[in-house]
């Protein structure tokens, strides 16, 4: 079975002078091994509308059949209907992303756009974390979101898959007990980098939780997949 990677980026990044295009961020991931790339718009999160960058993912589809998009919805902004109508429709979307901490809401205030979703079959993951805050611009911190506020809402809309993305290896090792309770609650390991954190993980029995994720092109992918091997090797 190939490697999906459900957390994949394309896009700029000010802070770390990182402008990346579709191509070469497919490239560097064939490279490492990965067929279905599902990847989202960087520039979203500083941009006032963040919908408007979702044209880079949808364009990388058209050109590539493994690349999946996911289009950043801001439930904020009064296009959001619009825009899950558009993911609904296009054949390759799965998945969507939310950007809270970008955007300055409350999952709790978004749950008239978490039951769209589920009317739509389409899977939500909240990123948390882009950057880590220890690396941040002095003048442009912004903090996590709490990984809670991702587990309520999965509890509140049972029914809907949600996948929170980008949280430390600390906060997804202390939500093995909820996991157990909630079945449509996931992680992705983009940023699980703690030593043994996956082993750790699957030996508390989150296995059936976690999804690979690269966080290109901000991180190496091939980092992430070291990490796969070194810490799952049996």
């Amino acid at each position: 079975m190939g490697v999906v990677d459900v957390n994949a980026w394309v896009g700029s990044w000010p802070s770390q002078s990182i402008n990346a295009g579709a191509a070469e961020v497919r490239g560097m991931l064939k490279s490492v091994g990965v067929e279905r790339i599902f990847m989202a718009p960087l520039d979203a999160a500083w941009a006032q509308n963040p919908h408007l960058a979702n044209d880079l993912v949808y364009d990388a589809a058209q050109r590539w059949m493994d690349v999946h998009p996911v289009p950043i919805i801001d439930p904020t902004i009064a296009t959001w209907k619009g825009e899950v109508d558009r993911a609904q429709r296009h054949s390759g979307v799965r998945l969507v992303k939310w950007l809270p901490a970008y955007s300055g809401y409350e999952l709790a205030a978004a749950d008239e756009c978490a039951e769209a979703l589920v009317e739509a079959d389409l899977s939500l993951m909240v990123q948390t974390r882009i950057e880590d805050p220890r690396g941040q611009h002095p003048l442009a911190q912004v903090p996590d979101v709490p990984a809670r506020e991702g587990s309520d809402l999965a509890r509140r809309h049972p029914e809907l898959t949600v996948v929170i993305g980008g949280a430390p290896w600390s906060v997804i090792a202390s939500y093995a007990d909820t996991c157990r309770e909630l079945r449509n609650l996931y992680f992705d390991v983009s940023q699980a980098d703690g030593m043994d954190s996956l082993s750790v993980f699957i030996h508390s029995g989150m296995g059936d939780h976690l999804l690979y994720g690269s966080h290109a092109p901000l991180f190496v992918p091939l980092a992430g997949i070291a990490r796969i091997i070194a810490d799952v090797d049996e």
